[in-house]
């Protein structure tokens, strides 16, 4: 693995390969990569050869599993799930007023999820990636989303409003969707042989927490953080990852115990005013749909620049768009600026 450093501090170059790579290249279909499993394998083996034979051992090949679905327990829960024919599938509401909700939710409670259909159609991919990948994890690629963003999308864009409009009986819906979450989480441990409460780091990614105004965090999104992290472990290693939050939000993170941020897609914000908003520890991500566009001496200007404001973890990505558009030329300048801070291993 490459070392690097800045001033002699260490720093890491990370290059993250979309999930839309894998049916790219494997000639098939994104609906084809959720559903047939041996179509999936192809693909996968595609990525595996090609990601080394292009970038060397700058860029690890993303590790095969079930095609990714963050939305896994939402469908649990009911969400009908829709699968395009090429763009990764999408969830509907599953209720129609907040009242709704809280009745499935309780309905909910102590459920097997395994006895889902969309379970065992994981079970089954899982077991076939493994056959054909034997590092795999047993049972993979259905995941689930954060509470807010879980709360919004089964009850639908309506539920912006019942946060104005009853805010108590919304508290009392988060923390229901949290504990199905957390107990989601807990089951997906068990199968893959995992403590469901654990001594390590938690992570979680919740992006429509973004659309909650800064003015309800402290009742709406600080105490269901909490209460999905100490529901999953006794460390205090706690990290999030959430997209388009504005400057005020961010004062909310260490209020939440957050250690580790990860703003992603956040136009709203610059390394100046996270800065100036928390000390807490953030990475900084070049979006693929810029780095595309830019020059070799403006990739490493935007290495040395956000190295220079403190940053110690850099991020950027490719997915089927640099691969079509023959721009992956650009991640190799990425990688060559990288190059500059390389260390002896």
């Amino acid at each position: 693995m490459r070392k690097y450093a800045y001033h002699g501090r260490p720093i890491t170059f990370t290059v993250e390969v979309y999930p839309d790579v894998i049916p790219c290249l494997g000639g098939i279909t994104m609906k084809q990569f959720y559903l047939d499993a041996d179509a999936a394998v192809q693909a996968w083996r595609k990525q595996l050869a090609f990601v080394p034979e292009t970038f060397g051992d700058a860029i690890p090949p993303r590790e095969p599993t079930a095609a990714p679905l963050s939305y896994g327990h939402l469908v649990c829960l009911g969400c009908p799930l829709r699968y395009p024919e090429d763009a990764e599938p999408n969830v509907s509401p599953a209720v129609s007023s907040l009242d709704d909700a809280i009745a499935l939710l309780k309905d909910a409670r102590g459920m097997d999820f395994s006895k889902t259909a969309i379970w065992k159609h994981y079970a089954a991919m899982s077991d076939t990636i493994r056959a054909a990948f034997p590092q795999a994890p047993k049972f993979a690629g259905l995941g689930m989303e954060g509470p807010l963003t879980s709360a919004a999308l089964l009850r639908g864009q309506d539920f912006y409003l019942d946060l104005l409009d009853e805010p108590e009986k919304c508290a009392e819906y988060l923390s229901l969707m949290t504990g199905s979450i957390v107990e989601y989480l807990k089951q997906t441990r068990r199968v893959n042989g995992q403590p469901e409460y654990s001594a390590g780091g938690v992570g979680l990614c919740d992006d429509l927490a973004s659309m909650v105004p800064p003015s309800m965090w402290d009742t709406h999104v600080v105490p269901f953080w909490r209460q999905y992290y100490r529901s999953l472990t006794s460390s205090k290693n706690w990290s999030v990852h959430c997209e388009a939050l504005y400057p005020a939000h961010l004062p909310y993170l260490r209020k939440a115990g957050i250690i580790r941020y990860q703003p992603s897609v956040s136009p709203r914000l610059t390394l100046e005013n996270v800065r100036a908003n928390t000390d807490i520890p953030f990475d900084w991500l070049l979006y693929a749909y810029r780095i595309t566009d830019m020059t070799d001496a403006e990739i490493a200007a935007w290495q040395d620049e956000t190295l220079a404001a403190g940053v110690t973890s850099l991020r950027t990505q490719f997915g089927r768009f640099a691969i079509e558009a023959g721009k992956l030329d650009r991640i190799s300048a990425w990688v060559s600026a990288a190059e500059r801070y390389r260390v002896s291993d």
